[in-house]
């Protein structure tokens, strides 16, 4: 639904550079983006933003993994193991604030940028870290560059194409982020026991240094420059886009920007905006409150082999590091998420948003209370491997209409706030995880059951379809009562 602000001018005009005669045209900045098309410019970007989502899911699997191990060489306190266990997913939410609206404001890839470089070097320094105390606070460091990192590239990633491709880029950063669940799994299959989880860290640290690579090579989002009144830059990176693609650029494009306010939170509780906001909170913190849950309970249900809730009495903490084939049973359980990513963007597709998100609540949260029940431990396995199959393809359903529904001024902004509820419930859920299952894993099966509730509820309160709309650059009613783009 784009509006008279976003549109841009072809052929020779008033004012104009170029001085040969000729008709304006004026055609919306979708339009441009339909005459773009597919090709290697859209290519090139997303493999640079699929390291970035890469690395930031891994750094987030390095915890879980690690817990058991660093727990025996520095003798852990439950206290500390907590405090570890939440500390990325608090400062990921922070970040997902500070950084949400920044990038609205000074661009999407310079924030992607800054926030590499400093989770490169707490990276490594993490892998270096002489004490408990210097390993916490890196954590905290790789935390809140996530936060910047993981929202932004996803925003990045939808706005360099029409309407027709919209979900080609989320997805791309969304299956490349559940294979990087599968993928560190993996490595620390191959490196933690046998070289130590120093060089495990190293390892699995290296993709963001891909990214920062490519980046350089990659503009500004078109979108965003046209958005924030930059029309020399939009220009520019419009034309690189065009040559990657190897299609003609048109010399007499004149952009028509409009300067307004960006990166307001404000903006997100507006009329129009108000009732889709909160629903989005709901579904996506009951969600994330599963999928970091059960990121978490992973490795201490299969080391402790924790069958089922209802009759499970308490689990003693022990000093133990995970076996190759508890390993292995996490990793079979880690691939269902890039499975299901398939799933969930063909159910898009083809289905709208509305059907696929209702359903895939109700059988996540039909899956869940089947915890409560031990059958044996091939069917609690099986019920993790569908859960997770089935809460990754919601939320990359949520990923979809995000961008769908927030204009460009915004996007970023309600991405990050979003996303910082989501994050907060992850933070929460790995408290309770590690501070309820040495009790009973009855405990933490319950309180997944009531995530899993919550997130359902909010899907079937959901009725505003955003499959068929085309992104907007600005908030319609501040185009109406500034005037007309400049």
């Amino acid at each position: 639904m784009a509006g008279t602000e976003d549109k841009i001018n072809y052929g020779a005009t008033e004012g104009n550079d170029n001085d040969e005669g000729g008709t304006s045209e004026e055609k919306h900045l979708e339009e441009v983006y339909e005459e773009l098309g597919l090709g290697k410019a859209q290519y090139l970007t997303w493999s640079a933003l699929s390291f970035v989502a890469f690395s930031d899911v891994s750094e987030l699997i390095i915890l879980a993994i690690l817990i058991p191990t660093l727990r025996c060489e520095w003798k852990l306190s439950l206290a500390f193991e907590v405090a570890l266990g939440c500390s990325v997913f608090i400062f990921y939410a922070v970040g997902g604030v500070l950084f949400g609206s920044l990038s609205d404001r000074i661009g999407r890839r310079k924030v992607i940028l800054i926030a590499s470089s400093i989770m490169l070097v707490s990276s490594f320094l993490s892998a270096a870290s002489v004490n408990k105390w210097m390993f916490l606070l890196t954590r905290v460091v790789v935390g809140l560059c996530i936060g910047a990192n993981f929202p932004t590239a996803l925003v990045f990633s939808s706005e360099i194409t029409s309407a027709k491709y919209k979900e080609y880029g989320v997805f791309t950063l969304i299956i490349v982020a559940n294979i990087a669940m599968l993928v560190t799994t993996v490595e620390a299959l191959i490196f933690l026991n046998p070289f130590g989880w120093r060089v495990f860290i190293i390892i699995a640290t290296l993709p963001i240094l891909i990214a920062m690579i490519l980046l350089v090579l990659v503009p500004e989002s078109p979108r965003y420059l046209v958005a924030s009144g930059q029309e020399k830059e939009a220009k520019k990176a419009l034309r690189r886009y065009f040559e990657w693609n190897d299609k003609p650029y048109p010399e007499n494009l004149k952009i028509r920007t409009f300067t307004c306010e960006r990166g307001n939170y404000a903006d997100l509780l507006k009329p129009q905006f108000k009732k889709e906001t909160i629903l989005l909170c709901i579904m996506y913190a009951g969600n994330i409150f599963l999928i970091f849950g059960l990121i978490v309970y992973l490795p201490l249900a299969i080391s402790n082999n924790i069958c089922g809730g209802v009759g499970s009495g308490s689990i003693k903490r022990t000093c133990k590091t995970l076996t190759r084939g508890e390993l292995l049973d996490m990793t079979f359980i880690t691939a269902a998420g890039a499975l299901s990513v398939i799933l969930g963007f063909f159910a898009a597709r083809k289905l709208g948003r509305v059907c696929p998100i209702r359903t895939f609540g109700i059988i996540v949260f039909l899956l869940t209370v089947s915890l409560l029940v031990c059958i044996n431990m091939n069917v609690t396995k099986a019920a993790f491997f569908f859960i997770k199959f089935f809460t990754s393809a919601f939320n990359i359903i949520i990923w979809f209409i995000i961008p769908e529904l927030y204009p460009t001024v915004i996007r970023n902004t309600a991405t990050g706030a979003i996303n910082c509820w989501g994050k907060s419930a992850g933070a929460l859920s790995t408290f309770l995880v590690y501070c309820l299952y040495s009790f009973s894993p009855l405990y933490v099966i319950i309180v997944f059951v009531i995530a899993s509730l919550v997130s359902t509820v909010g899907g079937i309160l959901w009725s505003k379809e955003t499959k068929d709309v085309t992104y907007q650059e600005f908030i319609e009613d501040e185009v109406h009562d500034h005037g007309d783009a400049s």
